[in-house]
């Protein structure tokens, strides 16, 4: 899996490697900051994979999808700047048991997700791939630029984390990707095979399998706000799916025209879906072509947002989400998030 072209398709995907894509990150920090076509960029950022707004919009919440970088970051929306968040150990949850803390310089965070708290404290949920495979979970306190790690949950074995997601009432779900053991598992998703779930994990009770999540590569996740669905992605196949978290309801789908990697909420309660244009034959640094569509999660309809070919600035674009009347993009891979006026 560490072979070069194997590292780029992987982690098109999200798959968990430690070793980021060099090449493509040393290529867009050689090019300038400048904005190109509609959209424009800050810079000196490691391969932010995902990303989400944190107090009221005042910021985003960043993960570094890269071994030995900041962690998180701070995205100002207003100013258009950003910053490493300052990260320490606090005192653990108790709810958390039985994961010691993590190396801080060593974290890789992909998938986000934040539950606000008391006093502009905000709960961040990170699943991380620096040194273990794990939800690492820290108290945000954005207007410090601080955050204390205060416990994490090892994944199940054979289980490459994705995304991750509060779900009301205590504990979270992730999604497992792929086994990393498996040489072969990216081949196998492309192919549609079922190879990928969602878990959740309960306080007390640990790890349980949600039903009907066995897909191909479950990637990004939501959960409503009610607590009663789960929307996933099945990278392989192209195709969303609305899944009860408990109860007997049905399971429903819809199929995209890209590989749907995060799924974001919008402002107005629709879904933001963004994945990429995979093409097998592309040189492995090649840039990737990338979309967002708008779902709506009572009918499944699906409304395209923005389409973009793949630029050597930036390319192969993994989530968005909107502050205001901006739109803003992350990438699995590269040194810059990029943002544009909302359609």
């Amino acid at each position: 899996m560490k072979l070069i072209a194997a590292v780029a398709v992987a982690l098109a995907v999200g798959a968990a490697l430690s070793v980021p894509d060099v090449a493509l990150a040393q290529a867009s920090k050689a090019s300038s900051c400048s904005p190109v076509g509609d959209l424009s960029f800050i810079c000196d950022l490691a391969n932010v994979e995902d990303m989400l707004p944190v107090n009221g919009g005042r910021w985003l919440v960043a993960g570094s999808y890269k071994t030995g970088s900041a962690g998180l970051y701070l995205i100002d929306p207003a100013a258009k700047t950003a910053k490493d968040v300052a990260l320490s150990v606090g005192k653990p949850d108790p709810i958390y048991t039985g994961c010691p803390a993590p190396d801080l310089k060593g974290l890789q965070t992909h998938g986000l997700d934040a539950v606000p708290g008391a006093g502009g404290v905000t709960t961040v949920y990170a699943v991380n791939h620096g040194g273990r495979e794990s939800v690492e979970i820290f108290r945000l306190d954005a207007a410090k630029n601080s955050a204390e790690w205060v416990g994490c949950v090892k994944m199940p074995e054979a289980a490459s984390g994705n995304s991750v997601a509060a779900v009301p009432k205590g504990g979270f779900v992730v999604t497992k990707f792929l086994d990393p053991n498996d040489k072969t598992a990216f081949q196998k998703i492309m192919a549609g095979q079922v190879n990928g779930v969602v878990y959740r994990w309960t306080p007390g009770k640990g790890f349980s399998e949600v039903a009907g999540t066995q897909l191909s590569g479950d990637n990004g996740v939501v959960v409503s706000p009610d607590g009663k669905w789960v929307f996933v992605n099945a990278y392989g196949t192209n195709e969303i799916y609305r899944v009860p978290l408990a109860g007997d309801a049905q399971p429903s789908k819809v199929k995209v025209n890209f590989h749907p990697d995060n799924l974001r909420w919008a402002p107005d309660g629709k879904i933001f879906a963004t994945g990429q244009f995979f093409e097998p034959s592309a040189p492995p640094n090649s840039p990737q072509g990338w979309a967002t569509a708008r779902l709506d999660p009572q009918t499944l309809k699906v409304t395209p947002v923005v389409k973009e070919a793949g630029l050597p600035e930036f390319g192969g674009a993994t989530t968005a989400v909107q502050v205001g009347k901006t739109l803003w993009f992350g990438t699995y891979r590269g040194d810059r998030v990029a943002y544009r006026a909302a359609p």
